[in-house]
């Protein structure tokens, strides 16, 4: 038998995986503003396109 810790829902890996990810941005001294808004579009609003994500990073750009 093992005594590793496994996640008792397999959906919540992402969740942990985005959410280390974005506690290093914020830990390399990434814009608060930007780690936010990618913290609202990987974890709150669950929206991995290309679209949200540049959107996340780059709000000032708009599309033609």
């Amino acid at each position: 038998m093992s005594t590793e810790s496994k996640p008792d829902d397999l959906s919540d890996v992402p969740k942990l995986v985005f959410d280390k990810f974005l506690q290093a941005l914020a830990g390399a001294n990434a814009p608060p503003d930007v780690v936010g808004r990618l913290r609202k579009t990987l974890l709150d609003d669950k929206k991995f396109t290309e679209r949200t994500l540049r959107e996340a990073v780059l709000p000032e750009e708009q599309p033609r």
